[in-house]
């Protein structure tokens, strides 16, 4: 297995692991952040075949996961 799909595959049980300890612990930033970073490394994936090098689609991702989860945490704000 290539070193790259380790990576993600150790980044996707890392993202799994801070959703879960977020919902156990009834914590929802943790759990949106979790989630996330689940969306992030999802959209990396999904924009492969665009093409683009793997910082374009990270910066993407992650963007779209840093705007997640703070609208995320604001909503979770004035709500509860």
């Amino acid at each position: 297995m290539a070193a790259y799909t380790l990576l993600q595959l150790f980044e996707v049980a890392l993202a799994s692991a801070i959703l879960l300890i977020g919902v156990l612990t009834r914590s929802a930033t943790v759990a949106l952040l979790g989630g996330g970073l689940l969306i992030a490394k999802a959209i990396l994936n999904i924009l492969w075949p665009e093409g683009g090098s793997v910082y374009r689609r990270s910066l993407i991702g992650y963007s779209v996961a840093a705007i997640f989860w703070l609208g995320g945490t604001i909503v979770y704000h004035f709500a509860g």
